[in-house]
Order: C-alpha cells, then sequence, then structure tokens
C-alpha cells in the first residue's frame, strides 16, 4: 500500500537491507517519534544538526483508517492495547505505537500546563531552571501557530458536546469548548480509530516530515533494545528492526550518537530502556514515582437522538473541579464496537441497551490521582504496578455524581454509571446511590491515557533521574524529554505540556551542542 513515506523513500527505513546488520551515524539519535520526539527533532533539524529518528512502531496512512477500533489497534496502539496497569484493579493503559505516537490516536485535546503546577514543580524540584515559565508559554505560542489549534467549530461540535456544554452552563459549572490541533475537522468522531482526512495535525503529518525535509532518517519497525556507554558517555543505540505485529525480526540497527542520544520512549518505555543500558541507575528512582489520570466513563440516555458518531470526538471540557477535587471532565464519543462493550445486560436487556444508541451521550471523568506506582523490567518489555487510593476513589465518585447532574440538567432521561453494585441504570432522584457507591477500585471500570514521571527530574541526584539540563545525572550525553520527566501528574491532557518542554528542552540541548 501507498503511504506518506514515499515521498521521503531515500530517509525511511523499515528493515536491514538483506534482514542484516545496518549502521548509521548522526549527531543526535532521538528515540520515539510521538508528541516528543517529533517536537525534539524538529528543533534539532531546524538547528542545523543531523538526526536519526528510531521509532518501535510503523508509519500508518491515513486510507488505512476505516473507523473501526479493532484495526486501529493492530496497526496503532502498543500490543494492540492489552498492556495494563496491574495492582488492585487492573487498569488498561492506551499508548500508541506508531509513526507519529499517541498524537495518532488521541482527540488532539491542547491544555497549557497551568502555571499553579508548574509553579508547585519549581518550589519543590527547580523545574525554572530548566526552562522558564516564559521559554514555556513561547513554545506553547509557537505550537499553537503551526499546529493550527483553535476551539471546535460549530459545525463540527456534534450534540453530544454541545448538551454537556448547555448542562454545565445550567449548573452554572466553567467549561469549555475545547482547543484542538487540527485543520478541516468535519465532526467525524474518528479521531480515537485515526483520522482519516488528515485533519488531525499528528505528529506523522508535520514535525516528523520537517524533520525529514532538513535530512533526518526515520528508521521505523525498529525497537531500541539497549545504549551503550563509553567511560560516562552514550554512544550507540542498538536497536532491532521487528514487525510490529508478528515480532519477527528484520535485521538490526546500531545507530551512533556524535553528540547525544534523546529518549523520548514514554514513561513506561523508557525507565525500561534506561535500566536494561544500566543508565539512571544511580538514586533509586528509575521506573519509580508512576503516575496517571485513570478515568472511567458515564454514559446517558436522552429524548432526543445524541447521535455520538458526528461530532468532534471531544469538544468540551471542564477543570471546574480540578483542584478542589481532583478531577477533570471530558466529553467522549466513541466508535460503536466499543461503546457496545459498555452496555449493561445481557439478551433482552442488552438489546434493548442496543436500540438506544442513537439516543446515548457520554463523558468521561478523570482522576488527577495521588496514587504512585512502578514501572519494572519484563524481559524485553515492561511491567507497570499501581494502585489508586481510597481518596482517589472518592474523588471518582464525587466526579460521576456531578457528570450525572450535568446530564439531566441537559435532558437525559437516566444515566448508566457502569459501577458494580449500582443500578445498571439511575433516574435523577436516584442519584443518591451514586454517593453510596463502593470504595472497593474493583467495582469501577477504568482506562488511563496520560502517563508520568518515572524518570523525573530535578537538581538532586539522590531525588530524581535528569537534571535540569535534561541529561540523565549519572550519564552524559543521554537526554530524555517525555513526560517520564514530570515531577507529578498536570491535571490535564499532557500532549502541549509534552510538546513545550521537549521543545524547550531540544533549543537548549541544540545550543549547548553548537557551543561545544
Amino acid at each position: 500500500m501507498k503511504g506518506p513515506w514515499e515521498k521521503y523513500a531515500d530517509h525511511v527505513f523499515d528493515c536491514a537491507p538483506g534482514n542484516e546488520f545496518w549502521t548509521d551515524e548522526a549527531d543526535f539519535v532521538v528515540i520515539g517519534t510521538g508528541p516528543s520526539g517529533a517536537a525534539a527533532a524538529r528543533v534539532l533539524t531546524e538547528a542545523g544538526h543531523d538526526v536519526i529518528m528510531i521509532e518501535e512502531g510503523r508509519w500508518v496512512s491515513a486510507a488505512e483508517f476505516n473507523g473501526r477500533a479493532y484495526n486501529i489497534q493492530k496497526h496503532c496502539y502498543r500490543d494492540m492495547g492489552t498492556i495494563a496497569a496491574m495492582g488492585k484493579n487492573v487498569i488498561p493503559l492506551i499508548q500508541g505505537r506508531c509513526v507519529g505516537g499517541g498524537s495518532v490516536i488521541n482527540a488532539a485535546i491542547i491544555w497549557r500546563l497551568p502555571q499553579d503546577v508548574y509553579d508547585k514543580w519549581d518550589r519543590a524540584h527547580h523545574i525554572g531552571e530548566a526552562v522558564t515559565w516564559d521559554e514555556l508559554t513561547l513554545a506553547f505560542d509557537t505550537l499553537e501557530r503551526e499546529l493550527n489549534v483553535k476551539p471546535v467549530s460549530p459545525e463540527a461540535m456534534g450534540r453530544n458536546n454541545a448538551l454537556l456544554k448547555e448542562g454545565a452552563d445550567k449548573l452554572n459549572m466553567e467549561s469549555r469548548v475545547i482547543p484542538r490541533n487540527e485543520k478541516g475537522c468535519q465532526g467525524l468522531a474518528q479521531c480515537l480509530t485515526g483520522c482519516p482526512i488528515k485533519a488531525k495535525q499528528s505528529m506523522d503529518l508535520n514535525y516528523v516530515p520537517m524533520a525529514l525535509e532538513r535530512g533526518a532518517r526515520l528508521y521505523s519497525c525498529c525497537k531500541a533494545g539497549h545504549i551503550d556507554v563509553v567511560r560516562g558517555r552514550a554512544r550507540t543505540v542498538h536497536a532491532d528492526f521487528r514487525d510490529p505485529l508478528t515480532k519477527k525480526k528484520r535485521g538490526r540497527l546500531a545507530a551512533h550518537a556524535r553528540r547525544g542520544i534523546v529518549v523520548c520512549a514514554s514513561p513506561v518505555q523508557t525507565p525500561v530502556l534506561l535500566s536494561r543500558s544500566g543508565i539512571g541507575l544511580g538514586s533509586g528512582h528509575l521506573g519509580r514515582h508512576f503516575m496517571a489520570h485513570p478515568g472511567a466513563g458515564l454514559m446517558g440516555v436522552y429524548q432526543d437522538e445524541v447521535r455520538v458518531w458526528e461530532g468532534a470526538t471531544q469538544g468540551w471540557d471542564s477543570e471546574h473541579y480540578r483542584k478542589s477535587d481532583r478531577v477533570k471532565f471530558e466529553a467522549l464519543s466513541i466508535p460503536p464496537d466499543l461503546m457496545a462493550v459498555r452496555l449493561p445486560g445481557v439478551g433482552a436487556e442488552f438489546k434493548q441497551s442496543l436500540s438506544d444508541y442513537a439516543r446515548l451521550g457520554n463523558v468521561g471523568c478523570a482522576i488527577i490521582s495521588e496514587a504512585e506506582g512502578r514501572v519494572l523490567p519484563l524481559g524485553a518489555e515492561a511491567a507497570v504496578f499501581y494502585s489508586i487510593t481510597k481518596n482517589d476513589v472518592l474523588h471518582l465518585k464525587k466526579g460521576l455524581r456531578v457528570l450525572a447532574e450535568v446530564m439531566f440538567a441537559a435532558g437525559a432521561e437516566y444515566v448508566m454509571p457502569g459501577v458494580h453494585g449500582l443500578p445498571a441504570r439511575l433516574k435523577k432522584d436516584e442519584l443518591k446511590k451514586l454517593d453510596d457507591a463502593p470504595l472497593d477500585p474493583r467495582c469501577y471500570t477504568m482506562i488511563a491515557t496520560h502517563l508520568f514521571s518515572t524518570a523525573r527530574m530535578g537538581t538532586d541526584p539522590n531525588e530524581s533521574v535528569v537534571g535540569t539540563d535534561f541529561q540523565v545525572h549519572d550519564t552524559r550525553g543521554v537526554y530524555v524529554l517525555d513526560s517520564s520527566i514530570f515531577p507529578t501528574n498536570i491535571g490535564v491532557n499532557p500532549q502541549h505540556t509534552i510538546m513545550g518542554l521537549a521543545m524547550a528542552g531540544a533549543t537548549r540541548i541544540a545550543a549547548e551542542a553548537s557551543r561545544a
């Protein structure tokens, strides 16, 4: 199948010639092409540096996106969406594994890092020594200009988003129409299954091609396995070309870095790669402090059709209770095959739920969890251990109660909480039952999409993994620019903050390399 890579055929490789050993050399080797890796490659190549990009997944063409969950999970989700954090309950972790990473499968939501979070990081971890608030603001300005960030248009809004905005307004709850990085959105509600019309400005459409046009090389279907360190300085990334689905090996790559290796593999894969390479182990904090925004959904049935398959996947959200109750709300349209899995009942009851599909609305509650977990190597992969706390469950219950009130204010006939131990459907006069919902986290169906903090940044080598120069404390030439370095979770969607920090960090790295 033809794809976007054809334009860059001389710079994109997904296997070694003859399944043999291949070598390449550049100023910088960037591991990962998601929001952080693509932003880093864009900045480094713009500064005149030669760059190699290594990506475990393949470059998936928009022509392959058919709106079906199974199709996108097969081609763009890590392990087809089956990885999970193990603890008191099992929480699936949604990660992209393709050129463009998570930007290909997320809903393009843009939130600037709240300044109160930045101030907290600066007080406790001296983040201001890495990037000032003004520098971060400048990066946000650049991203919003280059990625065409703007609020969802009325034409693309869709009724699911509009109803939630209406309900929030009636309750005097602060909320907003979401700004997103998109051009020409038609409200197809297919963000999570890949945008078939290339409206979402994911990294495979902009910053990766931008780096290739400046001479970078991309090795896709190529998994970084080990970083060689010589006399305290990182020199080479050893990687295997493998088919992402079959795992069949298609050769090896040794990518030599003259100036540095930039790791942007995610808070799950980054600590595993560093640990396997004997890097970042000195403080004992590598892989610790894993944090996330686990969340649960709430469905409501309205008198008239909502048609969640029309409109922006996520066009409404609210941080009204972010500080007071550690929750954030987001409208969410999900594909029919995933929506059906969450409907209650079996047999005739399930059939009745399906018959109401056109009248269903859906919304999610994300917890700004206080829990911390751990990521450990498990062979060539990773094991994540994480359990939410009692307070997290209390906050989730409060959030679901508020969202139910929003839906009823917008005219819902009843809501479906999806909580074990509660009735499958609740009417407005039964909302107190949500207050009495169990505290056992196993009673809630959750996922986590925003992951943080397994190689956190700080000035003290005994309390952090990465310094405020974005370099691992104990190894020269290894930089980390993904959300692994966040000292805490941030309470809002992280792509914009990830990219802003990556751009600021890469700008600093490029300047220092030019002076050397």
